[in-house]
């Protein structure tokens, strides 16, 4: 995380660091710190485009503050500017992000069995639990008796039983 810091200096100072670094697809982290007066400063990019989508913020800054720049998932290695400004545009500072390039993944390591092994074993998938299928099958058995029986009473009764499930399950997902 990289600071900046106000009033430490004098009213409206400013202190920034030289250069960060940031990788795609993270945020710039800043931690901005008044050693003063509360304060409003601007946050401002001119030539970010192709690094992020942030171009200016107004932030009001009492003792600390925290503020996350966005770099693009897909932005390419290069260096664009952050512009800070305080006292109604009289001071001004500015950092360069440097975005490096984005690290390449380590390769995940080859399973060691023969290929004839690796075609045969199938992975297994656990069972939905009991209180999910218990509703799903009393619907079937539900439903078979509708359509033998032709009482529409099954067939209320089945889609009961199902709605019944439904959110049974989905209360068991949430939890």
């Amino acid at each position: 995380m990289s600071e900046i810091h106000l009033n430490r200096r004098g009213i409206n100072a400013i202190e920034v660091p030289g250069e960060v670094e940031a990788a795609p697809g993270s945020d710039l982290s800043l931690r901005i710190v008044n050693h003063g007066s509360p304060l409003h400063i601007s946050l401002a990019t001119a030539n970010s485009a192709a690094f992020t989508g942030f171009i200016h913020e107004n932030l009001y800054v009492g003792v600390d503050a925290e503020f996350h720049i966005p770099i693009r998932e897909d932005a390419p290695p290069g260096v664009f500017s952050v512009e800070v400004i305080a006292g109604y545009g009289a001071r001004r500072a500015a950092f360069r992000v440097a975005v490096r390039e984005r690290k390449a993944p380590e390769p995940e390591p080859v399973d060691a069995l023969p290929a004839a092994a690796r075609a045969v074993s199938l992975p297994s998938l656990p069972l939905p639990p009991l209180p999910v299928l218990a509703p799903v099958a009393t619907a079937l058995v539900l439903y078979g008796l509708w359509i033998a029986s032709g009482i529409d009473l099954f067939n209320a009764a089945a889609f009961a039983v199902l709605l019944v499930g439904v959110i049974l399950a989905w209360q068991r997902q949430r939890s």
